[in-house]
């Protein structure tokens, strides 16, 4: 089976997918990854500007979308097509690239609120999927969530809640949940990602790290690895699960969420999940001491990276 992947760089988390694909269908796999389109000389870059200012093109998406299948020719043809985010590609590359394959399998690793250009790209698939629910109902996709990858255990983590993620509007809120942990004595270590040179003088706090360039995924995996805890703080347009949710679950770790909707889920468990209310005002220490309860195996599988391939490439 010759199967054509297309997926963006998001922190190198394509890897594992790719591996993943391999393991699980032995079959002859080109994978694109999306990247940042750069200027090939400053000539473009002042022609993209006059095509915003006077034609309201934006050619550096253009020149982008045809770059990224450059690699694809007109004699190629796949069994299957799998594509994240197919919001990096415009209509005419879409259509290119959709007419060289039998299946064709979206996943929207985003909610529709977040990136409405989502929508321009739903005629091109035959298979859809979101783990955004209200997305699901709305556009009748397929409901799969995100997934875990990473299963090792580190019984002696030094630091007790983790959070990464960009500098926004949830500021408030991550400090005063970071409040609640540093009054019981814990530790936090938490990285914002921005580029407002001021950021921590406008948000002073020891525990705080503001990050220019996001963290390389293995570096950021070892820190996940030691901490105890791992701190979800959920955008307001998005109800569907992060993948911090998943990252815990696979490391055997407690989780701190403000996203209500996961009672809903059949792994939930008040012991292991502790769900941040707008009228939370604190944490109780019971639930920092209280040992991790492991989940049953039929369930911890489900929501493992193998058993997501296996439900996008309909492996029994």
């Amino acid at each position: 089976m010759k199967v054509l992947f297309l997926c963006p760089d998001y922190f190198g988390i394509y890897k594992v997918i790719q591996k993943e694909i391999l393991n699980q269908t032995s079959c002859e796999l080109k994978s694109i990854i999306f990247e940042d389109y750069k200027y090939k000389n400053s000539f473009q870059k002042i022609q993209n500007f006059l095509a915003k200012t006077f034609l309201k093109k934006n050619l550096k998406k253009i020149w982008a979308s045809k770059e990224r299948i450059s690699s694809i020719t007109e004699d190629d043809y796949f069994d299957f097509l799998f594509v994240i985010c197919p919001d990096f590609l415009l209509n005419d590359e879409l259509q290119y690239v959709t007419e060289r394959a039998k299946k064709r399998v979206v996943y929207f690793w985003d909610s529709f609120d977040n990136i409405p250009r989502y929508e321009r790209t739903l005629p091109f698939f035959d298979v859809k999927y979101s783990f955004e629910p209200k997305d699901v109902e709305k556009y009748q996709l397929k409901k799969l969530t995100n997934f875990y990858f990473n299963t090792e255990r580190n019984p002696a983590p030094k630091n007790d809640v983790f959070f990464i993620g960009t500098l926004d509007e949830r500021i408030e809120l991550i400090k005063k949940i970071l409040n609640s942990v540093e009054k019981l004595g814990k530790t936090a270590k938490i990285f914002l990602q921005t580029k407002n040179e001021n950021a921590a003088k406008i948000h002073p706090s020891n525990s705080i790290e503001f990050i220019r360039n996001a963290i390389p995924f293995e570096e950021s995996e070892k820190i996940y690895d030691d901490s105890k805890i791992i701190l979800d703080v959920q955008k307001t347009i998005q109800k569907g699960l992060t993948f911090r949710v998943f990252d815990a679950m696979g490391k055997g770790k407690k989780l701190i969420t403000t996203n209500e909707d996961i009672i809903n889920y059949d792994f939930y468990n008040a012991n292991n999940i502790f769900i941040w209310k707008n009228d939370t005002e604190y944490i109780p220490e019971s639930f920092f001491d209280s040992p991790y309860e492991e989940l049953s195996t039929e369930i911890f599988e489900k929501y493992s990276l193998k058993n997501w391939v296996k439900t996008i490439f309909e492996i029994k």
